[in-house]
């Protein structure tokens, strides 16, 4: 499966059109016309991370399946955090260019949870400001492409350890010029089969 191709998805088709009828102007979204009315059958996968640093995007509003697949008690967690060490200087960088052109986001990765279960996940993150300046935000929503288990792992929720792969697409302001507009990280055939 190709990580472009979930554009496609009818699922992330509709996640995107409710973000482009919350837009006011030309410009990106401000997070308060990201309404229920818009992305109510949304809500049990969607997210609202808020950019606090390079490496510091936190989980403001989580809908209940996000927040039971990630064992999470309220908001406030740092999806940093999650991320397996090795794909932090990738992530770092495409979640950050998210924010500065504004582009879309699809990814495709592997969360792997304490008790053993290997998901194979996809994600859509788009842009949202809090204010009349520039995109601080990221909404998203998020579809479980497939699951097995895998043994007992480190006793952690990990994202990215078998398999990360983020592509950047354009809503209208262009996509970042510099560098890759997408990671790659370990590429595990076996982790895709199911």
């Amino acid at each position: 499966m190709e990580t472009y191709s979930l554009l496609d998805d009818p699922d992330f088709q509709a996640f995107m059109k409710a973000w482009e009828k919350s837009r006011s102007c030309d410009d990106v979204p401000l997070r308060k016309d990201i309404t229920l009315q818009l992305f109510a059958k949304f809500i049990p996968n969607m997210m609202v991370l808020e950019h606090a640093g390079p490496r510091e995007y936190r989980y403001c509003q989580a809908g209940e399946d996000v927040k039971d697949r990630l064992k999470m008690k309220g908001t406030g967690l740092n999806f940093f955090d999650l991320l397996h060490p090795e794909i932090l200087p990738l992530s770092e960088q495409w979640w950050g260019g998210l924010l500065k052109q504004p582009s879309g986001g699809i990814v495709r990765y592997s969360i792997e949870y304490p008790e053993g279960m290997l998901r194979h996940a996809a994600s859509i993150v788009l842009p949202v400001r809090r204010t009349t300046a520039g995109p601080d935000m990221l909404v998203g929503v998020t579809k479980i492409l497939g699951e097995r288990f895998n043994g007992q792992n480190n006793g952690q929720t990990v994202i990215g350890e078998f398999f990360a792969h983020g592509v950047y697409f354009d809503l209208g302001f262009g996509t970042l010029r510099e560098g890759e507009a997408s990671f790659l990280h370990a590429p595990n055939p076996d982790f895709l089969s199911y």
